[in-house]
């Protein structure tokens, strides 16, 4: 049966991979080991896109005593925008033509205020999707089952009749615990996979 609705991931779904360039940048400007500023990066991103403020997020990754200097902030900012605006227009496209069959769809993302607003000027995002919730803006963050429902509810049809498609095993599995049917995404093969099972 084709899905009545849709819910897609932000990165590593509708943007590939983070840019690598971009990443190196970032751990130069606060003088890191790439592997390094890595683990750091992700250890803390979970209370960044829980609402942690931009500042305090990047004291903790470069284990700073104090702030960071405010221009040294923004540049990481810039970069970190950077390393996940690599669109992948496949998937965007999918939406697009999903949504104008007259089908729901949904963007469910943890994510930062930082670098939504930029997509959101770059994207608008009203014009792929009907649901837009961003962990930052509603407190809570996937797997959490409360942003499930939360995006279940807005966007107006069962679980059942849902198709959830993001890249992490940890959220496929908290969606399907919350009644949702999932796909995993593992990359540019995904695409005609959910082509077919959307009936596009």
């Amino acid at each position: 049966m084709t899905p009545a609705g849709l819910i897609l991931d932000f990165g590593e779904v509708l943007t590939r991979p983070q840019r690598r360039d971009a990443a190196e940048l970032m751990a130069s400007l606060v003088q890191l080991p790439f592997e390094e500023f890595l683990a750091r990066y992700w250890r803390h991103r979970p209370a960044y896109d829980g609402g942690l403020p931009v500042e305090e997020y990047w004291r903790r990754v470069a284990e700073r005593t104090n702030a960071l200097p405010p221009a040294m902030v923004n540049e990481l900012v810039e970069a970190d925008a950077l390393s996940w605006t690599d669109y992948r227009g496949d998937v965007w496209d999918i939406a697009a033509a999903f949504r104008a069959r007259g089908h729901r769809t949904a963007m469910l993302s943890n994510g930062v205020p930082e670098i939504i607003a930029r997509v959101r000027a770059a994207r608008p995002l009203e014009n792929w999707f009907d649901v837009v919730i961003v962990s930052c803006e509603v407190g809570c963050s996937k797997p959490d089952p409360a942003i499930y429902r939360l995006c279940i509810d807005q966007l107006g049809h069962s679980a059942a009749q849902t198709l959830f498609v993001d890249d992490r095993a940890e959220n496929l599995e908290a969606a399907e615990a919350a009644g949702l049917r999932t796909l995993q995404f593992t990359g540019d093969e995904s695409v005609p996979v959910l082509r077919t099972m959307l009936d596009l």
